[in-house]
């Protein structure tokens, strides 16, 4: 039940957690200092999921103030999100706890008059590139070599955001 879950604005004090978290989930994890730098800029909205005190994920978007021009959306919108991360503890994984994290960061970028959200994914990540097509988006671009370590592409996803969720 989503009661049972908690939300809180990711501080300081959540870093090592996160980039426990982060380390079992991605190829290249960010760094604690990449992170710190995150927390910095104000644009940015990143928020921990727990289940009483454990530490199951974690989520954020970056609010933009003007609309890239890469993005294919013909209406005028008032904030567009770049969805910039978005992990559950491999652990805890495959038990709707990503959607739940995606819809409160949803909720939360409505709240800030967002309506639209895009973000990138590493071609070879067909579990993710699932996840975000079930949850709305679909692909509006390419971007070469942007992840440069691999020399791997990035396929851009987007999605107008729906009113608010529960």
């Amino acid at each position: 039940m989503q009661t049972d879950y908690s939300y809180a604005r990711m501080e300081e004090k959540d870093l090592k957690e996160v980039v426990s978290i982060e380390q079992g989930v991605f190829r290249h994890p960010w760094s604690e200092e990449f992170f710190r730098l995150i927390l910095k800029d104000h644009n940015n909205w990143v928020v921990t999921l727990r289940k009483k005190t454990t530490l199951l994920g974690y989520g954020g978007y970056h609010l933009l103030k003007k609309q890239p021009s890469f993005l294919p959306v013909t209406a005028s919108l008032d904030g567009i999100i770049h969805l910039i991360n978005i992990a559950i503890s491999p652990s805890f994984q495959h038990k709707g706890l990503g959607t739940l994290l995606i819809e409160h960061l949803f909720n939360n970028a409505k709240r800030r008059n967002a309506g639209y959200c895009y973000l990138e994914v590493r071609p070879s990540n067909a579990k993710a590139i699932r996840f975000y097509q079930r949850s709305g988006f679909f692909v509006i671009g390419l971007i070469e070599n942007y992840y440069a370590q691999e020399k791997e592409d990035a396929i851009v996803m987007g999605k107008r955001l729906p009113a608010l969720i529960r």
